[in-house]
């Protein structure tokens, strides 16, 4: 094939936006279903998963919908026994486990790394026979691709949350930063008298640098810009 030919059809193919948007679609897709994710602190401050930032609105949904599925699956497999989850270290560097009930869950039970049967990790899945706990390796995989697939669902849920919330043309007045992220209230979305908070994660990076508070900033071409004028806010 001549290779003008070849080079052209290149060139279309990068200036080509629905081609360049199916081929990013189908790389996150790609990326984000490969693996089950592994075990994730969802406890963390200023959480992080992978090189997503988990905004705190998401963060405390993920929380909620983890007890729900450790709940739900304790329920339908009650007759194996109690059931208990794995869900943190602690300064100590022994192990926090939650019994997945709802009457007992807020219970934090302490053990040490050697007192659990060997094998046993952040995320396991473990019963009590007696006054020893057994480690159940096949409920510890179906509850583990269970919290990766809501925690993928979450991230998705997340983004389109946030894309939502950054609207053409309108102005956003900075309030606390921290980590990366920056809280903005869109001045121009006031409802019954306030103004919803949004706590952004994709702002630039030379513009946090040297954000403060009471700073406003126009949503302009996909992107943050500083907005000078405060006239028709």
């Amino acid at each position: 094939m001549n290779l003008d030919i070849m080079n052209n059809l290149f060139n279309n193919f990068k200036k080509n936006k629905v081609v360049q948007n199916f081929v990013k679609e189908l790389s996150n897709h790609l990326e984000g279903n490969s693996e089950i994710l592994e075990w994730n602190n969802l406890l963390a401050d200023n959480l992080e998963i992978g090189n997503q930032k988990i905004i705190s609105k998401y963060k405390d949904k993920m929380l909620l919908e983890r007890a729900n599925i450790l709940q739900n699956y304790a329920l339908k497999t009650k007759d194996k026994g109690e059931m208990y989850y794995i869900y943190n270290t602690n300064e100590k560097n022994e192990y926090n486990m939650c019994i997945c009930e709802p009457s007992k869950s807020n219970k934090v039970i302490t053990k040490k790394i050697e007192d659990l049967p060997k094998g046993t990790s952040l995320g396991s899945v473990l019963r009590k026979q007696g006054d020893n706990f057994i480690l159940e390796k096949e409920d510890t995989q179906i509850i583990k691709n269970q919290i990766s697939n809501m925690i993928k669902e979450k991230i998705k849920e997340q983004n389109q949350y946030l894309d939502s919330k950054r609207i053409e043309g309108h102005v956003y007045k900075a309030d606390e930063k921290y980590s990366g992220r920056v809280w903005l209230y869109d001045l121009n979305n006031k409802v019954d008298g306030s103004i919803e908070g949004i706590e952004e994660i994709n702002f630039p990076q030379d513009l946090y640098d040297t954000v403060k508070k009471g700073d406003n900033f126009i949503y302009q071409n996909g992107e943050y810009q500083k907005f000078i004028s405060s006239k028709n806010i």
